[in-house]
């Protein structure tokens, strides 16, 4: 799985380049983002507009991202989703918890 960390200002974005997110991906991916959470922001978007699919392994890592930016003070924001993903944030809930945002623009703008 490939992913990319960049900042803008002062927000972490973590791209996700593949079009599966799945339990092979998730576990590197929770390791590395929480490693840029701590040393470069509690301010984070994840762009998942390449992804057209995420199981519960990968929504896990989002969750324990949220987490951490939380408890520091800062946010996890989503960006991009295609519709079978946003279908699983919907039967998950997890809309609920995540502000959800159409591109980067308005995730950044919105910390």
């Amino acid at each position: 799985m490939n992913y990319a960390f960049e900042m803008n200002k002062d927000v972490l974005i973590a791209r996700i380049q593949n079009k599966r997110a799945t339990v092979e991906f998730a576990g590197k991916f929770k390791e590395d983002l929480l490693k840029q959470i701590d040393e470069k922001s509690d301010k984070v978007v994840v762009d998942l507009s390449q992804c057209e699919f995420v199981d519960s392994s990968f929504l896990g890592a989002l969750v324990a991202g949220l987490k951490k930016t939380t408890m520091k003070g800062g946010d996890l924001k989503i960006v991009g989703l295609q519709a079978p993903v946003k279908a699983m944030f919907e039967l998950t809930r997890l809309y609920r918890i995540f502000d959800i945002f159409d591109n980067d623009e308005e995730a950044v703008n919105s910390f």
